[in-house]
């Protein structure tokens, strides 16, 4: 068979290559010999060394894929390129080969760092045997690794040990990015980090499990995500220029005497825009004693784009005249007999909620209808032009009842706010756009977009898009039936368009987070 690439040029030859993953590109020194100088010249010329993809070393052994990448680092290195950004993914080793392997890694930073990179980004994780995230599975960098000035701009260690290195640390003096995920950081050591960091933008702390009372002050912070540390019982942050934040933890904080209060002071973040809260322990997790808790919500109230669990939508109910001093310090106004507005979100145009099951809810303390109705009622929302509902991915977790049918349902749809009984109108008057995930047509979840077509007077368009195939997927018949259904109900406005798709359809508009936390399963593990 005739080799018709290995004939093109080398101009464009190289330019292929330089386009392919550093995996990809290797593997042609396989086609024919002219192709080894070529991937060689592409890997020399790129200021970025990538090894993050999971299938770099897929079906080889640890130390074959650390000699690869020692290899092209070598490569790179002898042909003089300019090294900007050296990224690396690897599961590390058990057993005899994990002190060769861990002091690799630890030469491939420091010859990152000491060839002027401004990103370093290494991720190790443990094998199977080794990944019950003890001590041992922490590779700890050596104390002078960042002792001299460096041109480090982004840091990302997984897995890592700071414990070692020396604070404050020149080399680490002009980060404008840090993420560390799954270390043994500790509060002294973070504190430490941070006062070194004075030009920090970015910070993100993933399942650090030793942090108990996180502190972060800064002038120039944008950004900050606190995801999965399960220990934290204190967070205050004051970052005036903050833009962004993400909470995956214990967004429900407890004033319950029998229960450890977590103290939250966040300051006033005049440019915050987006936020992100989701509970630990998932979207429907709901704890009896639930008059205890408040939502995380009422200390960042000011966000353009919200997303916000099923959990996060509790609302404590108590008097004026009440002696119950626990909630005086909370920034909001009290809640009176459930007639008075509890929060305002006055620049909030974007919202997502993350639901847990609807199924659970109607059932239990009648004074409390669904926490979403309730959200709706006790919640201003002036400017809020779009609501995206996602339900849960597993039928077994969230709206979990068989799917409606088409027929007994639908004969009460003009009563299906029977239950939902509030003392003023809900009207969403700035809603143009609802998009509801997951959307398997049961009774209750017909029952909420019914609740929501009828309260939003300039609406556009609703999209229902329904699971993925599998257990509790709607089949076509009742996909067609759902389209029926929804066609057919009450609406505040005549101007809108319905859809029902399945989800390889879907080409409607997305929230700005499209990452959910309480799906991946590295944080639901860490203990």
């Amino acid at each position: 068979m005739e080799d018709r690439l290995s004939s093109l040029p080398d101009d464009l030859l190289h330019s292929i290559l330089r386009d392919l993953p550093l995996k990809h590109a290797a593997r042609t020194s396989a086609l024919s010999r002219r192709w080894v100088p070529q991937w060689i010249r592409a890997l020399a010329d790129s200021p970025v060394l990538d090894f993050t993809d999971r299938d770099f070393a897929r079906g080889q052994p640890a130390d074959r894929a650390a000699a690869t990448v020692g290899r092209c680092l070598r490569l790179h290195a002898e042909h003089g390129a300019p090294l900007d950004a050296f990224r690396v993914a690897l599961v590390s080793p058990q057993g005899p080969g994990y002190g060769a392997f861990g002091r690799d890694v630890i030469g491939w930073i420091a010859a990152a760092v000491a060839r002027s990179a401004r990103e370093v980004e290494v991720d190790l994780t443990p094998s199977q045997e080794g990944a019950d995230h003890g001590s041992a599975a922490f590779l700890e960098l050596p104390g002078d690794l960042f002792r001299s000035r460096s041109s480090l701009e982004r840091l990302a260690l997984g897995r890592l040990s700071l414990r070692a290195v020396p604070l404050p640390a020149a080399g680490l003096a002009g980060l404008r990015s840090l993420s560390l995920s799954h270390t043994d950081v500790t509060d002294e050591a973070l504190r430490g980090v941070l006062a070194t960091c004075r030009a920090l933008e970015s910070l993100s702390l993933r399942c650090c499990s030793l942090l108990t009372e996180v502190s972060v002050a800064s002038e120039r912070l944008q950004a900050l995500e606190l995801l999965g540390c399960r220990a934290v019982r204190d967070l205050r942050v004051a970052a005036p220029a903050l833009e962004s934040f993400a909470m995956y933890g214990y967004v429900i904080l407890s004033a319950a005497d029998w229960c450890e209060s977590v103290a939250v002071d966040f300051a006033a973040a005049p440019a915050l825009r987006d936020v992100y809260l989701s509970h630990m322990d998932g979207c429907d997790y709901l704890d009896p004693n639930h008059d205890d808790y408040y939502p995380f919500v009422y200390h960042v109230p000011h966000p353009r784009v919200l997303t916000l669990c099923s959990v996060g939508l509790l609302v404590p109910r108590f008097s004026l005249d009440s002696d119950d001093d626990r909630f005086d310090h909370l920034p909001y106004a009290h809640v009176n007999g459930g007639e008075a507005t509890y929060i305002d979100m006055p620049n909030l145009q974007e919202l997502q909620l993350l639901l847990g099951s609807l199924e659970e809810e109607g059932d239990q303390d009648p004074r409390y209808p669904e926490r979403v109705y309730y959200f709706f009622h006790c919640t201003s929302l002036p400017v809020l032009e779009r609501l995206f509902i996602r339900l849960s991915s597993n039928p077994a977790n969230g709206s979990s009842s068989a799917t409606a049918s088409t027929t007994d349902e639908d004969e009460d749809d003009d009563d299906d706010d029977r239950d939902i009984r509030f003392g003023h109108d809900i009207v969403l008057g700035q809603l143009t756009f609802i998009k509801v995930v997951n959307f398997r047509g049961t009774w209750r979840e017909r029952r909420l977009v019914g609740f929501l077509l009828k309260r939003a007077p300039i609406l556009e368009q609703l999209v229902l898009v329904t699971p993925e195939g599998g257990g509790g997927a709607p089949g076509y018949e009742h996909v067609e039936g759902i389209q029926e259904w929804v066609s057919a109900l009450q609406k505040a406005s005549r101007e809108a368009r319905t859809s029902v798709c399945r989800p390889s359809e879907d080409d409607s508009p997305n929230h700005v987070h499209t990452r959910f936390f309480h799906e991946e399963y590295c944080c639901m593990r860490q203990g």
